[in-house]
């Protein structure tokens, strides 16, 4: 009799441990759906500036984005990438599996990433980051609905946009069109660029290679100003593989480095699995 009434209270525990899961991942869906929502509307609303030509200074740039987009013309208002790749925490952790997808607005600078970790056989990591409407997220939950390394807006918006900036090899027809990114020379294979929305903005140093590519893109700043302690967010990001895909050359390997809320260092790995540019009347279509 004991031990069918213990039997009895661990499948009960194991059901409502289920039940948690499947409300929480749910919840966390919710959350993920919203932003994402958002961030289409933005797209499908905000109108793109009007199409520029290749920038002729830096000469860095100017070779890079000329090498990139070769003839291509066509405007682009929104890019969604999905990848799959590893991730560790520490510089010396255990790698985990992981796969997702991230979508960017060209009108204006927002975006969302979406991954799913494997921590071990039977648990995972769902990670949410987002930069939409001057507003930033950054959310690490176990199990979907465990917060492990969780932040919003406040110190992390710097950090978000510059993740924004430290995407765009992925989509270099922005060069054409953008308003809110600028370029200063720093010698001839090295730029820094600046972004700015609203009243945000923050620096970074891209280098190239002799082929003409960007090779890596790190922050000018990524510890507080006040405090000393480094910023939560992504820091640097380094690029790879470059192959054609819609007209474009952009990189299909891309290592990262990045700061959690809570002081770790995580260093992830993606390699970049489908890739797709919706133009203005492409994403009306969707829409409609």
């Amino acid at each position: 009799m004991m031990f069918a009434e213990l039997t009895t209270g661990i499948l009960l525990w194991v059901a409502i441990f289920l039940f948690i899961i499947l409300v929480g991942s749910e919840l966390f869906a919710l959350v993920v759906d919203e932003q994402i929502r958002y961030l289409r509307l933005i797209i499908f609303y905000v109108p793109l500036p009007a199409t520029a030509g290749i920038p002729a200074s830096p000469e860095p740039v100017a070779r890079y984005v000329s090498w990139a987009l070769g003839e291509n013309q066509n405007p682009v208002d929104s890019v969604h990438v999905q990848y799959t790749g590893r991730i560790r925490y520490g510089r010396t952790g255990r790698w985990m599996k992981m796969n997702g997808e991230a979508l960017f607005s060209l009108a204006t600078p927002a975006f969302t990433w979406h991954a799913k970790i494997a921590y071990t056989p039977g648990t995972w990591i769902e990670a949410f980051d987002y930069y939409v409407h001057h507003e930033a997220g950054m959310n690490f939950n176990l199990f979907s609905f465990l917060p492990l390394n969780n932040a919003h807006t406040g110190g992390i918006r710097g950090s978000s946009l510059f993740r924004y900036l430290a995407c765009m090899p992925l989509f270099p027809m922005i060069h054409r069109s953008s308003d809110f990114i600028s370029w200063e020379t720093v010698d001839d294979s090295t730029a820094k660029a600046s972004i700015r929305d609203a009243d945000l903005s923050v620096e970074a140093i891209a280098r190239f290679d002799a082929r003409g590519w960007i090779r890596s893109i790190t922050t000018c700043q990524n510890v507080h100003p006040e405090t000393g302690r480094p910023l939560p967010g992504l820091f640097s990001s380094r690029f790879s593989g470059y192959a054609e895909v819609g007209g474009y050359r952009i990189p299909f390997q891309i290592a990262s480095e990045l700061i959690l809320p809570d002081g770790k260092y995580v260093c992830a790995e993606y390699s970049i699995t489908a890739v797709e540019y919706d133009t203005p009347v492409t994403m009306r279509r969707k829409e409609s």
